[in-house]
C-alpha cells in the first residue's frame, strides 16, 4: 500500500504554481522574440526605402547636373545677352540652356524649369522656343510647357539642416542675397554663377527615416564670370 501511495503521489501532474511560472517564462521569451522580429522587419523596410530613395535622388541630381551645366546666356537681336537664369527661389529655378536633345551635332536652346508640385515631387518642365533669324525667344513660364516630367519625390525643402532645395551663388562663391520670400530679385538673376543643390528625397517631412540627403554645387560653366544681364560676354 505504501508503494501504491508513492506512485499515486508522483502521478499528480504539474501544480498550479509550476504552470504559472512556465507560462511567465514563455511570455517573456515570446515578447523578446517578437520585439526582435518587429525591429528586424522595421529595419529591413527602412533599408529598402533608403535604397529606393538613393536611386531616385541620383536620377534627379543627374538631370539637374546636365541642364545646369548647360545653362547659357541667350543672345538677343540687339547684340546683347539675356541672363541665363530667369526665375530663382528656394524650390523653383527657371533658366535657358543649350542642349543636344535629339542626338544631332547642334545644341539647341531650351527653357528649363525645376520646381516642386503639390505632392512635393520634383518636376522638370521644358519649353521649346521660336527662332527667327538665328535668335530664339521663349514663352513666359506661366504658359504650359512643351514637356513636363516628374523626376522623383517627395522632396523635403527645407531639409533637416534647414537648407532650401536651391541656393544661388555669385562669382565669389557666396550665397546671393534674397528677398523676404526667398527669391532672387530680378537685378540679381544675372549674377548667378552656381547653384548649390540640397536634395533630401523620400518623404516631405525632413529627417524621416529612410530619406536620402545629398548636396552638390553645380556651376554655370557657359556663363562667363563677371557678365551681367544685358551685357556681352
Amino acid at each position: 500500500m505504501r508503494v501504491l501511495r508513492r506512485f499515486r503521489h508522483e502521478d499528480d501532474g504539474v501544480g498550479l504554481m509550476e504552470l504559472i511560472v512556465a507560462m511567465s517564462i514563455s511570455m517573456v521569451i515570446l515578447v523578446a522574440v517578437g520585439g526582435f522580429f518587429t525591429a528586424t522587419l522595421r529595419a529591413g523596410s527602412t533599408n529598402t526605402r533608403s535604397d529606393q530613395n538613393a536611386r531616385s535622388a541620383s536620377v534627379v541630381m543627374n538631370s539637374l547636373t546636365r541642364y545646369v551645366h548647360a545653362a547659357s546666356l541667350l543672345p538677343k537681336a540687339d547684340g546683347t545677352y539675356a541672363s541665363a537664369v530667369t526665375q530663382a527661389d528656394g524650390s523653383r529655378m527657371t533658366f535657358t540652356a543649350f542642349v543636344n536633345l535629339d542626338g544631332n551635332a547642334t545644341d539647341v536652346p531650351v527653357q528649363v524649369r525645376y520646381s516642386l508640385n503639390g505632392a512635393k515631387g520634383i518636376v522638370l518642365d521644358r519649353w521649346t522656343g521660336t527662332t527667327t533669324k538665328g535668335f530664339t525667344t521663349f514663352p513666359p513660364p506661366t504658359q504650359p510647357p512643351t514637356t513636363s516630367t516628374v523626376l522623383g519625390g517627395a522632396v523635403s525643402s527645407p531639409t533637416g539642416d534647414g537648407d532650401p532645395l536651391f541656393t544661388y551663388l555669385g562669382a565669389n562663391g557666396t550665397p546671393l542675397p534674397t528677398l523676404a520670400d526667398g527669391s532672387l530679385a530680378t537685378t540679381q538673376l544675372g549674377a548667378v554663377r552656381a547653384v548649390r543643390v540640397n536634395l533630401e528625397l523620400g518623404a516631405p517631412t525632413a529627417d524621416t527615416p529612410g530619406n536620402t540627403h545629398i548636396q552638390n554645387t553645380l556651376y554655370l560653366f557657359n556663363v562667363a564670370y563677371g557678365t551681367n544681364s544685358g551685357a556681352t560676354p
